[in-house]
């Protein structure tokens, strides 16, 4: 799941976040997601690369789980209003996506 924390656009979170928590709560998590610095060792280099980052949400943090499902909600939430309407009666008791964690599956009938 760590890959999918790091597929997230920042900027695009922070907007969706915008919306939900208040202005204080808005303020901390973009303090946590701004000018992340990502330090790389190679093996047999004398000295680090640090890098700065503006994707994905840190590793390790307990938030960051809670960012990705807010993240991958907002697209979903787009989607649904637009996918064709169960017509039969099998079609309206089966889920038209299953979502799991970082994976989203639509079902066709």
């Amino acid at each position: 799941m760590s890959a999918a924390f790091d597929t997230i656009n920042r900027e695009t979170l922070l907007n969706i976040l915008e919306d939900i928590v208040n202005e204080d709560e808005h303020r901390i998590k973009r303090f946590l997601l701004s000018n992340t610095i990502i330090d790389t060792k190679i093996i047999g280099a004398t000295e680090k690369k640090p890098f700065f980052s503006n994707v994905g949400t840190p590793r390790g943090d307990s938030l960051s789980p809670a960012l990705f499902t807010i993240y991958l909600k907002h697209p979903l939430k787009e989607v649904r209003p637009v996918l064709p309407k169960p017509s039969t009666p099998l079609e309206k008791v089966l889920p038209r996506e299953i979502a799991y964690a970082d994976d989203v599956d639509f079902v066709a009938f």
